[in-house]
């Protein structure tokens, strides 16, 4: 056995004693990061949206599947498959995503309200998948079988094939990186915005095309426990996820190595973004083969709901008429409106469980200061 030596000298990557940027740290490569920093807010919206995460929290064990058995026996065999195919997706997605992106980034980023929000996304996507997980658990007689049959759906793994191989190339180049094997470089960093473009349009895009499927099937009171379920999935990819990669990548964009990524990228990005779209548009003809429609609308709906979901991805990057897609700017599913925007939806808690709180947000400010108040009689507290 290799004799273990305990150096006396601690790395500056475990803790920068001498970080000197604090007041303008960056978000990427900048000095080996020190204290954990909520002093200088270098990144205010950042850290704005990572504590809007907190008060959203919930957990996977809130909703009572098992009322699905029934319905997964039931439903027509277009619904059960469209929504196994569509669970075996996300379900994958969401591991990924989990699993993937943080220990990926984390040895570039060099920012506090970074590093706090994505630790604080990557058990949000734990979440997801565990929630998933327990769908399939408590929705049918055996799961094990049904497990089986979701992981051999190849078409929902091909999905994945586009943004995955961004994501194996970023994990090679990020762990050379931390081992001191490869510097900084132009190039390295552009390799850093690919992935944050893969990753965004990963949430932006295939997420909520994909969340189409399902709350088209729950529109019709069918499955309204997966649904308000995954409503709080898509409330978190939606408000959070897709926001706070929306956010970074504004910054990143707004700085000259940034503009010079940009543009030596263009045609690679394009390149991405088009092949994502194309994998969306052919899952759904893997939905909704031979004419077959969902409640919701045909397939040619739902494969415009894609490009509508896809058109502020190419805008934020400047690439909204350069796409080989033509993309829609008018939502052509407007029931999605009710179902993503989860405040506008009051629900009774005496007919269902609710999906709609924050926990956190109380603010107490209360001084030392004792206010007298009067104590009213038993007749007006009984209105007599």
């Amino acid at each position: 056995m290799t004799d273990i030596v305990i150096d006396s000298e601690v790395s500056n990557k475990i803790f920068n004693t001498e970080k000197s940027t604090y007041e303008k740290t960056p978000i990427f490569f900048g000095e080996q990061p020190g204290f954990y920093d909520s002093i200088n807010r270098v990144h205010p919206e950042l850290w704005k949206i990572y504590k809007t995460l907190k008060t959203l929290d919930w957990d996977e064990v809130e909703f009572d599947f098992s009322t699905c058995n029934t319905e997964f026996k039931t439903c027509s065999r277009d619904i059960y498959d469209a929504m196994i195919k569509t669970i075996a997706w996300q379900w994958e997605a969401d591991t990924v995503a989990s699993r993937c992106f943080v220990p990926i980034m984390a040895p570039f980023v060099t920012s506090s309200e970074v590093w706090t929000g994505y630790g604080r996304i990557m058990d949000n996507e734990n979440l997801h998948a565990l929630t998933y997980s327990e769908i399939v658990r408590l929705s049918f007689d055996d799961p094990s079988d049904v497990f089986k049959e979701i992981t051999k759906v190849k078409e929902a793994h091909e999905r994945m094939r586009v943004v995955g191989s961004i994501f194996s190339k970023l994990y090679e180049l990020s762990h050379k990186y931390a081992l001191g094997q490869i510097s900084y470089s132009q190039e390295l960093y552009e390799y850093v915005i690919l992935g944050l473009i893969a990753n965004y349009a990963l949430e932006r895009i295939q997420f909520m095309a994909s969340f189409a499927v399902t709350f088209s099937i729950c529109n019709t009171g069918l499955f309204q426990p997966i649904g308000m379920a995954v409503q709080k999935i898509a409330q978190d990819e939606y408000e959070i996820h897709a926001k706070f990669g929306q956010e970074i990548l504004k910054v990143e964009l707004a700085t000259e190595r940034g503009k010079k990524a940009l543009e030596n990228l263009r045609p690679t990005i394009i390149s991405l973004l088009d092949e994502i779209v194309t994998s969306e548009l052919t899952w759904l003809e893997t939905i909704l083969p031979d004419g077959k429609q969902l409640p919701g609308g045909t397939l040619q709906t739902f494969q415009n709901w894609t490009r509508f979901v896809a058109y502020p991805v190419y805008y934020l990057l400047g690439l909204e008429n350069q796409s080989q897609h033509t993309l829609v700017q008018k939502n052509p599913l407007s029931f999605m409106n009710e179902w993503i925007r989860i405040s506008d939806t009051q629900r009774s808690p005496q007919e269902q469980d609710s999906n709609q709180y924050k926990v956190g947000i109380v603010n107490q400010v209360l001084s030392s200061k004792i206010y007298q108040f009067d104590r009213p009689s038993n007749s007006r507290i009984l209105g007599k």
